[in-house]
């Protein structure tokens, strides 16, 4: 059975990473011209490997801190009522 609260992180972490995949998508384009630009393609698939691993970082913890904080928000909120 799903809880408000549960459901509340979930709606949360889907906010931060709907937000964060516009961020994602200006920061591809940015690439794709770096890599036109570049003939040689020395160390691509290292940086490409860095970007994945940050990302994946933003997005565990962008996930797990959006959830929480509409959780306390939202305990906050109908505690107050």
């Amino acid at each position: 059975m799903i809880t408000a609260n549960t459901f509340i992180f979930l709606a949360g972490g889907f906010t931060f990473l709907f937000a964060f995949s516009y961020f994602k998508d200006a920061a591809i384009e940015v690439f794709k011209k770096e890599l036109n630009s570049d003939n040689i393609h020395k160390g691509v698939w290292s940086k490409l490997l860095k970007v994945f691993l940050v990302d994946l970082l933003i997005c565990i913890l962008g996930v797990l801190g959006t959830g929480v904080m509409f959780v306390v928000i939202f305990n906050s909120a109908h505690s107050s009522l």
